[in-house]
């Protein structure tokens, strides 16, 4: 079987734009993290898969490596933020060619793999780009038929070179010519990563590298892919994520775990994903979802397309649309609304800044160990930290810090 000698997986990011909820790498689907779902589909391709890991989560991607027990995983600790740290942190670990990809992304591996693996001899650089009919913030392809010739980040969507949005499935046939590529730049732009990949397409292009001694200059070439790709970079997107691994079962079928109990009464609609030792009570609704271990969907609740971490209670509550990380504890009536009534996407926001989430239907997104208590309403999109408790019939119409305490209309610092 044809592999990469090496593929690289980025996984420092520091998830700031997933709060409330934790670290988008131990995020946890059909028992498993993100690492560990990457690490299986991506492991067999490689001679040898490199982690990038951060300061935060570098142990426990340790650990996890560790419990495999196979050889050709190492681990790679970036200094600094940012993609181009990432793959400077990989200098001495990697020889010859390189596959970079981003931990939080998911696209139709089984399908676009094989294409750069058959390809890539021919070429020095093989970049995969999606066609997008509106303006996302990202890189764009400036292209000559199916050669690359300039890679440009965030140009602003009157200045978009071509409608090619630039997927992080990037192979590279040198990755020391990349490496000193990234060396070399300076940018106070977040364009680090995309600048680094312009000057190695010039190495090539320029001759100053030995692949561009046979005066070639298709070097750099681009893959168009149609097909599925999920990301995880915001808290909503664990839905559509959820959904991804959801879709891999049969369209009714209901995966349960062990010892799990569903009463008699609860009606359960698949595709939907139960871990250990959950309750389902009476007259309870689970349809589309992913409920953790050790959960309990207490009685008359509803649970619909929504994800819950391990140890949620809930108690004849509504969990529509919504994501509840671990250890969430949800007082009897307490719902959460997922439409608005004039019908229009939902708004959340992300470092105090309001961006549409694209999502008609979407309730709250909850952090580890928040507590809602009884007759209280989150409004769609709304945020809640973790641990923050939140008072008897309040109305949440904006996000909550972690970590507090909302009582009679007023946010606390100190809870009780």
């Amino acid at each position: 079987m044809k592999k990469f000698q090496n593929i690289i997986i980025l996984s420092a990011g520091k998830s700031t734009r997933f709060w409330p909820l934790g670290d988008k790498n131990l995020f946890t689907f059909l028992g498993k993290t993100v690492t560990e779902h990457q690490i299986e589909r991506f492991l067999p391709n490689a001679e040898k898969l490199i982690i990038v890991v951060n300061e935060g989560n570098g142990s426990q991607i340790q650990q996890i490596v560790q419990k495999l027990n196979v050889k050709n995983i190492q681990i790679a600790k970036q200094e600094g933020e940012g993609q181009a740290s990432g793959l400077l942190s990989c200098q001495g670990l990697v020889t010859g060619e390189a596959l970079v990809l981003n931990n939080d992304d998911f696209f139709d591996y089984q399908n676009l793999l094989p294409v750069i693996l058959e390809n890539k001899d021919k070429y020095r650089l093989i970049l995969t780009a999606k066609e997008v009919t509106e303006y996302l913030p990202g890189g764009y392809l400036q292209v000559d038929g199916d050669v690359v010739k300039e890679v440009i980040e965030k140009p602003g969507e009157d200045k978009m070179p071509s409608h090619l949005f630039r997927l992080v499935v990037d192979y590279f046939g040198d990755f020391a010519t990349l490496i000193n590529a990234l060396a070399s730049i300076k940018t106070a732009r977040d364009d680090y990563y995309e600048k680094g990949i312009n000057k190695y397409i010039s190495a090539y292009i320029s001759g100053i590298n030995k692949y561009a001694a046979a005066g070639d200059e298709k070097k750099s070439v681009y893959i168009q892919y149609d097909g599925y790709y999920r990301t995880l970079k915001f808290p909503w997107q664990v839905l559509t994520v959820m959904n991804y691994f959801l879709n891999a079962l049969k369209k009714d079928q209901i995966r349960v775990g062990k010892n799990v109990k569903i009463a008699a009464t609860a009606k359960v609609v698949g595709p939907t994903d139960i871990g250990d030792n959950t309750v389902i009570g009476d007259f309870a609704l689970v349809r589309a979802s992913h409920i953790g271990s050790n959960c309990l969907i207490g009685g008359y609740s509803e649970v619909t397309r929504s994800y819950l971490g391990d140890n949620v209670m809930l108690h004849r509550n509504y969990v529509g649309d919504s994501v509840l990380d671990e250890n969430v504890f949800m007082g009897a009536g307490a719902q959460t609304a997922n439409f608005r009534f004039d019908g229009k996407s939902i708004a959340s926001a992300v470092n105090g800044t309001k961006i549409n989430t694209g999502l008609v239907k979407l309730g709250t997104l909850i952090g580890e160990a928040a507590k809602i208590g009884v007759g209280a309403v989150i409004l769609p999109g709304v945020k809640i930290g973790a641990g923050t408790y939140v008072g008897p019939g309040e109305v949440i119409t904006e996000d909550v810090a972690e970590d507090r305490f909302i009582f009679q209309g007023k946010n606390k610092k100190n809870k009780p």
